[in-house]
C-alpha cells in the first residue's frame, strides 16, 4: 500500500492567501472615516459661515427697515402729537388741580404722548439751557447769585428720540 503524497504546506506564520489582514482592513476603514470627517467638517464650517453672513446680512436690513419705518412714521405721527401737545398746554390752562375732569383729561393726553415717545422734558429750577430752554423774558432777580437762573416755566418742552421738538419756555432771572 502505498500513501498518497502530502501537500507541501505553507509557512506556518504565513496567513492563509484567501484571508486578507485584518489590520490593514481597519486602517482602510479608518482613513475612509478620516476623508468622511474632513468633508462633513469642511461642510460644516462653510454652512456656518454663509449662516453668519445670512445673520449679518438679515440684521442689517432688519435696521435699515426699523430706520425708514420710524421715519415714516415721524413724517405721519409727530404733527399729530405736537397738536396733542397743544391741546395738552389748553387742558393745563384750564385744569384747577382739583382732580377734576380736566385734571384727568391733561393726565391721559400725557400718557398717549409717552406712549408713542414724546416725552416732557423735567420742570426743574437751575440755570438756563439753551439746549433745551427758550427764554421769552427776564425778570429781575432778586439776589446776585440767581442770575441766569429759571425763574419761571411758561410752558412745558418736549423731546422725541432725543430731539427736542419743542423748547421749554420760560422767564429768567437777571
Amino acid at each position: 500500500m502505498t500513501t498518497p503524497p502530502t501537500p507541501p504546506r505553507a509557512a506556518p506564520d504565513a496567513p492563509p492567501a484567501s484571508v486578507p489582514d485584518p489590520l490593514a482592513v481597519v486602517a482602510d476603514a479608518v482613513d475612509g472615516v478620516r476623508e468622511e470627517l474632513a468633508t462633513l467638517n469642511d461642510q460644516f464650517r462653510r454652512r456656518l459661515l454663509n449662516d453668519r453672513e445670512a445673520r449679518r446680512t438679515a440684521d442689517a436690513l432688519h435696521a435699515e427697515l426699523e430706520h425708514h419705518r420710524r421715519a415714516a412714521e415721524g413724517r405721519t405721527v409727530q404733527p399729530l402729537l405736537y397738536d396733542l401737545v397743544l391741546l395738552l398746554d389748553r387742558v393745563e390752562r384750564s385744569a384747577d388741580g382739583s382732580g377734576g375732569l380736566a385734571d384727568s383729561v391733561a393726565a391721559e393726553l400725557l400718557t398717549i404722548l409717552e406712549k408713542y415717545g414724546m416725552r416732557r422734558l423735567p420742570a426743574q429750577a437751575g440755570p438756563f439751557d439753551p439746549a433745551l430752554q427758550e427764554a421769552l423774558a427776564a425778570v429781575p432777580a432778586p439776589s446776585p447769585e440767581l442770575a441766569g437762573q429759571v425763574a419761571e416755566i411758561v410752558r412745558h418742552g418736549y423731546v422725541m428720540d432725543e430731539r427736542v421738538v419743542r423748547p421749554q419756555q420760560v422767564r429768567v432771572h437777571t
